[in-house]
């Protein structure tokens, strides 16, 4: 359906004067998306979705509930709509975004949304004005149209130009989900997608109370993030303002490029000679791509691949809490033990902090990194740490209070690791995680100790040109970021996620559960011991100096993708989530 709207129409962010039926057709064109004076929408010359600006939803939202009704037969034309050649929702990326947003946001009160329609072909339109001309076809009529004869769907229901078409509108419902988030079934609404009659107004006193109240909640969860609901459809929702107002487009509904083209366009910006990348997918445990793209040593011109060794920076998090977790097991400390019990040297403001705090950002501790004098002589360790912290007794927030993210916290947990073990901390993660699953090419890299094998060395773009960045003044620190490892690596570690080998069912729940809220730095996430929780995934990126890594995970789904790379640029988070909606749903 192209439009729904009765006699006389208000749409409040076009102005409040009602419109006759008379001149209902023009005001369509006026107040479904405002355009400068006198000058229509025009066809763009668009023949992709990318030179349309077009994405696909799924690559922000991967799971994202989608229905849509014109790729097949359940619509009130009856048959799959002329364009839609595959089920997806494509839209403005602004328009993703903001969908995004909305879907998140609901997901915190255990609801979701089911998209039945975004970005339509203007050929699917011109197929739906071809059936309103077919007087003789009334095969739907009794689900979608049972109050009114074809002739009254003219201007009234049906337009030639359509919102749709121009990337920034979308069709949906609301889901209500159970406590997990694993079984969602729709919210009454009191009259099916594409139902043409009053009854489907927003506010229609002809649908139930409680019917009316579902309308408002999906109204208002789109609210929030800029869709302007259609009063009298209560599925329909455009982004205001509207990214391409002056245009729309006739590109037909595909489904992304096949998955080895796809990954190998995300790539890209880390082919050739430059420094580059390893790629790795897992699904239900085997690695479905495991390759490297660009350079790990420009100087020498060796090329990026599975065994290349890339300095892991703040997803080393992951290893030491799992070092403190197995110590927790093994009975030589609680995490709930005060941080002073293993380090005394900490002051008095420090006094309340526990291990549970340094492992959830939540300690208050000052950042380390904020306490060293510039320039800073040679590299500072993760001792060294601890001895700038002797001197500051004061701290961000009372321990517990709020959320802070502390590399300072994860270097006093390396330290914790070397008191209760009575071991080095890289000769614990040897001994006790490296060797076990296997791990060969992994290591916390101490200047002097055993070299990284494989390694890739960083790089950053520098007036135009790439130049190696290795390191830095807090380098050495190996608590928060100073682990080497490989795709090939992070495989058998993913690997051991699903099982007790390693880490017990008790352990791993805390690892993976979400203990607080993760704020300021600028997506929605909670935070476990060394993970972000997002939804259903589970992740961590990485960066420093020449350096920029991600791993996600989506345990329900057996997938994983971890993407490291040797350059400053671009960030990979985005670009792993892309490439596991590639997988997603199989």
């Amino acid at each position: 359906m192209v439009i729904s709207v009765p006699t006389t129409r208000t749409w409040p962010s076009c102005g409040s004067a009602a419109v006759s039926r008379a001149l209902l057709l023009a005001a369509l064109l006026a107040c479904v998306a405002p355009l400068r004076a006198g000058e229509p929408p025009v066809l763009s010359p668009a023949r992709s979705m990318d030179e349309a600006g077009l994405v696909d939803i799924r690559t922000l939202v991967p799971d994202l509930s989608q229905e849509i009704r014109y790729a097949g037969s359940h619509n009130f034309v009856g048959v799959p709509i002329d364009g839609y050649l595959a089920p997806r929702c494509w839209l403005k990326r602004e328009a993703a975004q903001a969908l995004a947003r909305v879907e998140a946001s609901l997901r915190k009160q255990h609801q979701r949304l089911r998209v039945y329609d975004c970005y339509r072909p203007a050929r699917a339109v011109a197929q739906f004005v071809r059936w309103m001309d077919d007087a003789a076809d009334t095969r739907t009529k009794a689900e979608f149209y049972p109050d009114l004869d074809k002739p009254q769907l003219r201007g009234v229901y049906i337009a030639p130009v359509s919102g749709h078409s121009r990337g920034g509108t979308v069709d949906l419902t609301l889901l209500q989900c159970d406590a997990r988030g694993a079984a969602c079934t729709p919210l009454d609404m009191g009259t099916a997608f594409d139902f043409f009659g009053t009854r489907a107004n927003t506010d229609s006193a002809e649908v139930s109370a409680v019917q009316r109240a579902n309308r408002h909640r999906l109204r208002d969860a789109m609210a929030a993030e800029g869709f302007a609901n259609l009063p009298e459809e209560w599925w329909h929702f455009r982004l205001d303002p509207e990214p391409s107002p002056d245009r729309y487009y006739d590109v037909p509904v595909t489904a992304p490029p096949t998955r080895d083209a796809a990954i190998d366009a995300l790539m890209q910006r880390y082919e050739g000679e430059a420094p580059g990348a390893s790629l790795l997918v897992l699904k239900d445990g085997a690695a479905v791509v495991a390759r490297g793209y660009g350079r790990a040593e420009l100087a020498r011109d060796i090329e990026a691949g599975p065994a290349t060794a890339y300095r892991l920076a703040s997803v080393s998090k992951q290893f030491t809490a799992a070092a403190i977790l197995l110590l927790a097991q093994d009975g030589r400390l609680s995490i709930d033990d005060r941080a002073r019990k293993w380090l005394p040297p900490l002051p008095d403001a420090a006094a309340a902090i526990t291990l549970r705090q340094l492992l959830t950002h939540t300690s208050g501790l000052v950042d380390y990194e904020d306490l060293m004098q510039e320039p800073y002589d040679g590299q500072i360790r993760d001792a060294g740490v601890l001895a700038l912290l002797e001197k500051e007794n004061r701290l961000y927030f009372a321990p517990g209070s709020a959320y802070r993210y502390s590399n300072s916290g994860y270097a006093l947990l390396a330290l914790v690791v070397e008191r209760a073990s009575g071991m080095a901390y890289p000769d614990f993660l040897r001994s006790r995680i490296f060797q076990p699953l296997g791990m060969d090419g992994s290591l916390a890299y101490v200047a002097g100790g055993p070299e990284v094998s494989h390694r890739a060395f960083g790089h950053s773009e520098i007036d135009g040109r790439w130049q190696r960045t290795d390191q830095s003044s807090t380098s050495a620190v190996l608590g928060d970021g100073g682990i080497y490892s490989s795709i090939d690596d992070l495989a058998r570690w993913d690997a051991a996620l699903y099982d007790d080998r390693l880490l017990s069912d008790a352990s791993r729940a805390l690892a993976f559960a979400p203990h607080v809220k993760v704020v300021g730095e600028g997506f929605d996430a909670h935070y476990g011991f060394g993970w972000r929780i997002t939804g259903d995934t589970l992740w961590h990126s990485g960066e420093t100096i020449g350096f920029r890594n991600v791993i996600v995970r989506w345990p329900a789904q057996r997938l994983t993708v971890v993407l490291l790379s040797n350059r400053n640029d671009p960030e990979p988070y985005r670009t792993a989530l892309e490439i596991g909606a590639l997988f997603l749903g199989d």
